[in-house]
């Protein structure tokens, strides 16, 4: 297998697809065009094939890496990605069903959490770059575009319609040590790594954690933000720091209704100012070195949340500490095979956040039973909710917990090139915080395709 040979599965989380990306000796890296930055001289390597070289014209900088183009089902595209290529453009897409199903019959009407009814899901998008170094811009210059259409069985889950997800300019300077973006974009895609060793509730929560998107991060829309990368010179070290537009403090639905049909509104009503920063030490899985990914960050929100004592809270924040490492690599030939953990725990104030802490364990493995391509993980998530909204909804009349616990299994399985089938069960108690709900068993199935 040569260098750029990375190789990615998909997973489904909460209803949202995400890449869970195999990690080889490129990943984490900047990609890199097929005439990078001048050091590189516009020569192409000889030692990888078509679709690896298509691979470095894929989105820089984001911690949700896209699937090989040679994983999908036809890398190529009978020659036309190659056209494209020589052009500065490079497209790539993909299909996703799915379905959580409720095992112990807990359905309900009207429906509280995804999977209490049997709950399903459709996603259609396409992502295209191209390379602005073409066109005069400094550095590796990039402008990225993602949009999709997606449907939602169960209206609490995700609204459901066509949106822009990314449309975003990023440049690269000093061999990648500094990147700056600017444009529309989602910052999860760019923080946390929500797609590295997470697992999903069936509660909507959402992804690995519910927190910094309960204090602004935006999702299934898009909204106007910049941020800057600078990393050390071995490039293991980096802070990054970005401000966007919060997501409505009234939740996602609220935030859609308000945006326009391209999702590129640049002002919504009581959203204001998101910041974050992050900071991190990052290592690449290679032979006799293991990947290793620890990062710490901090929001702040400028926007008006309701306080559960009453009135309004002028500002929201979060703090959060996640890591990934390697345990064993299990193929010298591929490093990035192997037994991974990642760790997590946030925190955000309990008198106007519902969720206020959690803290979780996830171990998973890269190329499980000898299957390259297959990723298989087991989890357990606590989730602290807020004693000042559970005594709120109390003096309501109504019944509320303050916390929940999930454990989860899953396992991705690549059918074919392109096509891959994921597999969860989850066990969460108190799988919503209010009212109170019996203990949830579900089965999550998704196919995936990519092309």
């Amino acid at each position: 297998m040569s260098k750029s040979g990375c190789r990615a599965a998909l997973v489904s989380a909460g209803g949202l697809l995400l890449t869970l990306s195999v990690l080889c000796a490129d990943a984490h890296a900047e990609y890199r065009f097929l005439t990078d930055s001048p050091d590189a001289g516009g020569n192409i390597d000889a030692d990888v094939t078509p679709c690896q070289r298509y691979d470095r014209m894929q989105p820089q900088g984001t911690t949700n890496p896209a699937i090989s183009t040679c994983e999908t089902v036809s890398p190529d595209w009978g020659g036309s990605r190659q056209k494209m290529a020589d052009s500065g453009w490079l497209l790539q897409g993909g299909v996703y069903v799915g379905g959580t199903f409720d095992l112990l019959n807990h359905d309900q009407h009207p429906q509280l959490y995804i999977g209490q009814d049997s709950t399903y899901r459709a996603n259609v998008f396409l992502t295209a770059t191209y390379d602005l170094s073409r066109i005069g811009f400094a550095g590796a210059s990039q402008l990225v575009f993602n949009a999709n259409e997606q449907w939602f069985s169960y209206a609490g889950e995700n609204p459901t319609g066509f949106a822009i997800n990314s449309l975003y300019i990023t440049q690269r300077f000093n061999e990648g040590r500094v990147q700056l973006q600017y444009g529309y974009e989602e910052l999860g895609n760019q923080f946390y790594g929500f797609s590295l060793g997470t697992n999903s509730t069936t509660s909507p929560a959402g992804v690995g954690s519910s927190i910094p998107y309960e204090v602004g991060f935006i999702f299934n829309k898009t909204a106007p933000e910049i941020n800057l990368r600078l990393a050390s010179p071995d490039k293991h070290f980096y802070d990054r720091f970005g401000v966007t537009r919060s997501v409505d403090p009234q939740g996602p639905q609220a935030d859609w209704d308000s945006n326009n049909f391209w999702g590129l509104k640049w002002h919504i009503p009581g959203a204001k100012a998101l910041f974050i920063n992050e900071l991190g030490y990052q290592t690449d899985a290679a032979p006799q070195q293991r990947m290793m990914w620890v990062r710490q960050g901090v929001m702040y929100n400028e926007s008006q949340f309701p306080d559960f004592h009453g009135g309004y809270a002028n500002h929201n924040y979060a703090y959060y500490l996640v890591g990934d490492y390697q345990l064993v690599q299990t193929d010298a030939a591929q490093p990035f095979h192997g037994f991974y953990v990642n760790v997590k725990t946030d925190y955000a104030p309990p008198d106007r956040n519902v969720f206020t802490g959690d803290a979780g364990i996830t171990f998973y493995m890269l190329g499980p039973f000898g299957q390259s391509y297959d990723v298989f993980a087991l989890g357990y998530t606590f989730d602290q909710l807020s004693r000042s909204f559970e005594h709120m909804r109390q003096a309501s009349g109504f019944t509320a917990v303050d916390y929940s616990r999930n454990y989860s299994l899953s396992y991705v399985h690549r059918l074919s090139r392109g096509i891959y089938l994921s597999n969860q069960l989850s066990y969460t108690v108190n799988p919503i915080p209010t009212p109170k709900q019996p203990a949830a068993l579900t089965w999550m199935s998704s196919l995936s395709l990519s092309y």
